[in-house]
């Protein structure tokens, strides 16, 4: 059975949004309040501030280009992360966005291609509306706060590991493949920190003939 959620409930405490179970093995990446460093924060290099959009911003390139920049925050070097296309055709792009929570847009289990998740729904004025997000992109990544990523990484969930900020670690969970629990807990552990970076992938031009 397919499964959504309204993300604009990312406004509500962290633990107040709990996840349907699943017989899948769950991911370590817990819905846990980051403790927030309050000094002012560095001036961006140019490679966040290259990294930090705002909206999205799709490449039209004759052929597919997977290669993306996710950005961690003022404190961190941001993540280069390579993806595959979900089509063969070259018709997708992929591109990252920092949205401000809470969202506001539905995710569902997708039904066009496999082990994906797709936006189904987008609240008009809401943060996803003016970060450009628009039913039908995929998402590919989401960053998430976890207590333990290096014991999630060697147990194989697909984190690429970013600083770590208190007792909590800034991470990048690529969300192909991953249960719809994990890629919630994920989305939701952003709330405290007041924005998520968000991977999309996007048909952005015709097949060839």
């Amino acid at each position: 059975m397919t499964k959504s959620i309204l993300i604009a409930l990312l406004v509500a405490p962290a633990l107040s949004l709990v996840a349907p179970r699943s017989c899948i093995r769950r991911s370590a990446l817990h819905a846990e309040v980051a403790e927030v460093d309050e000094a002012a924060p560095p001036p961006l290099t140019d490679a966040q501030a290259d990294a930090k959009k705002e909206t999205l911003e799709f490449l039209q390139t004759r052929y597919f280009f997977g290669r993306v920049s996710v950005y961690l925050g003022p404190q961190y070097k941001p993540l280069n992360e390579i993806f595959e296309p979900s089509r063969k055709d070259d018709t997708t792009a992929i591109a990252s966005v920092v949205v401000p929570t809470p969202l506001g847009m539905v995710i569902e289990e997708s039904a066009n291609y496999r082990g994906k998740i797709e936006v189904i729904d987008v609240v008009p004025d809401s943060n996803a509306a003016k970060a450009g997000i628009r039913v039908g992109d995929i998402l590919r990544g989401t960053t998430g706060m976890a207590l333990n990523i290096q014991q999630a990484s060697e147990e194989d969930f697909g984190f690429s590991v970013g600083l770590s900020e208190g007792t909590k670690q800034i991470a990048f969970l690529p969300t192909d493949r991953k249960n719809f629990d994990s890629v919630m807990s994920a989305l939701q552990s952003n709330a405290n920190r007041g924005e998520a970076t968000l991977v999309f992938e996007r048909v952005v031009k015709a097949a060839a003939q």
